[in-house]
Parts: C-alpha cells; sequence; structure tokens
C-alpha cells in the first residue's frame, strides 16, 4: 500500500459535519473542481503537482490514520471524509473506510458528488452509511456551473446519478454567498421530492480564492433563515451559521 497523501489533515472531533454525531474528519488533498469560493482551497492541488510540493505536501502512512481513528474511538460514533475530494483516492478510502467499519464507526464522505461509480462501489461494499453532496448551483444549468467549478463540463449529469444512488443516506448542502442566494431556490427545486435534508451553509467570503466574492460580507444567520422559511416545498431544510452551529428551520418538518 503506498502512503496517503493529503494535506492539512485531521479534525479529531468534530460535532458540526454529521448533524448529532461526533466524528473524526479526514481530509484528503487533490480536487478535480476548481470552485470560486472553495474555503478549503489549499486541498485542491493534486498529490506529487508542482503547487502541492511548492507548498510542502504532507505525506502520511495510511496506518497513522488508522492509529489516529482507533485512538479517537471511545470518543466519537463515526469518521468523515472530506477534501478536496475524497473519491479521488478510492483504495486509500475503501481501505480507510473499512478499517473505520471494523471499528464499529459510521462512515460519511463529503463529496462533489462528481463519481457516483465510486460512491456506489463503497455502498455495495457496506462501508458507506452517508453522503454529504455539497450541490453548488441548479443542476438544470450547466453551464452556470461549469463557470462555478472552474471549467468541468458534464458535472450536473454525474450529480443527478448521485443524488439517485440506492441503498444509502444522503444530505443536500449548498454554501452561499450574497452574489449566491438566488440560486439557492432553484437548487431546492432540484430535490424536491427526493426527501433528503439539505442544509444551507454559511459561506465566508474572506477565505474564497475569488476576489469579488472576497469583497462580500457574510450573510447572516437571519438572512440564511428566511431563505430556508421559504422552501416551503422541501420537508427538511437547515442553516449551519458560525452563531449558532446547524438548526433545523422549516416548520413544514413534521408535515404528513
Amino acid at each position: 500500500m503506498q502512503p496517503l497523501l493529503f494535506r492539512g489533515a485531521t479534525i479529531d472531533i468534530s460535532t458540526v459535519d454529521w448533524y448529532g454525531k461526533s466524528a473524526t474528519v479526514i481530509f484528503f488533498k487533490g480536487c478535480n473542481f476548481n470552485c470560486l469560493y472553495c474555503s478549503n482551497k489549499d486541498f485542491i492541488d493534486m498529490p506529487g503537482s508542482p503547487d502541492s510540493r511548492a507548498k510542502n505536501e504532507r505525506v502520511v502512512d495510511i496506518e497513522v490514520i488508522e492509529r489516529e481513528i482507533r485512538d479517537a474511538r471511545p470518543f466519537i460514533s463515526a469518521v468523515v471524509f472530506s477534501g478536496g475530494e475524497p473519491t479521488l483516492h478510492l483504495p486509500e478510502l475503501k481501505r480507510l473506510a473499512s478499517f473505520a467499519k471494523s471499528q464499529g464507526l459510521l462512515v460519511g464522505i463529503e463529496t462533489n458528488g462528481h463519481y457516483p461509480t465510486r460512491l456506489k462501489d463503497m455502498i455495495v461494499h457496506g462501508i458507506l452509511d452517508q453522503i454529504f453532496l455539497d450541490i453548488k448551483a441548479p443542476l438544470d444549468c450547466e453551464n452556470e456551473y461549469e463557470r462555478i467549478i472552474g471549467g468541468i463540463t458534464g458535472a450536473p449529469e454525474r450529480i443527478w446519478e448521485t443524488l439517485n444512488l440506492k441503498g444509502i443516506n444522503i444530505e443536500v448542502r449548498t454554501t452561499v454567498f450574497p452574489s449566491f442566494a438566488s440560486r439557492i431556490p432553484k437548487i431546492a427545486k432540484n430535490i424536491e421530492g427526493y426527501n433528503y435534508p439539505y442544509v444551507i451553509q454559511q459561506g465566508r467570503p474572506e477565505l474564497a480564492p475569488d476576489g469579488d466574492i472576497q469583497k462580500e460580507k457574510s450573510m447572516t444567520r437571519d438572512e440564511l433563515a428566511t431563505i430556508a422559511e421559504s422552501l416551503t416545498f422541501l420537508n427538511d431544510v437547515r442553516i449551519r451559521t458560525r452563531e449558532k452551529g446547524e438548526e433545523r428551520i422549516n416548520r413544514y418538518l413534521y408535515r404528513n
């Protein structure tokens, strides 16, 4: 087994990445997207690339990460793999997911949804319990999606495939900035009927690589709540802010 290459690397205990659970979060390096507003910009470059070497990329043997998971096990109920895009490293991801399951832990993946076949492989092997799917723009606006993610074509079709995966729990997430806020109802319409939780996350403009976004101000908790309350056609809408963490917002959650 080759060493696992990633950068930035582990949050030992997080209570915000998986609602209601305490989790260790493992960040993989490398992403096929280059999003305008990415707050994990340092994780985008693939391991071994000139840019990543210039940033003193970190190389960690996979056994070290397994030991970190084992040491954290008394304090957590889950492991979440994030990035970057963790499905770019499928062999390492599957090994770590299998290890986490052997420790009696749940396994979640934060993903851009571009590799549904790889996610399905993990579902079939029983080593994935939850997908946290980051949808960037309305899926029926391919040109807009392509612009946001840095010129990658064909992403919406693959993300539709991920949305339709069977035998798995899925939570949909969108990070929002003032200039992106009008897209939220359109994204919500795309997932109407799936009965998935939809989480609207407070973006941090100061971390965005795009200069225009950096000039914006974070949307307030109340602004996000107003958007969430308008999505009356969804059963479970939440917001996530620095002020109050994750909150279930809409009053339609328990309707028949």
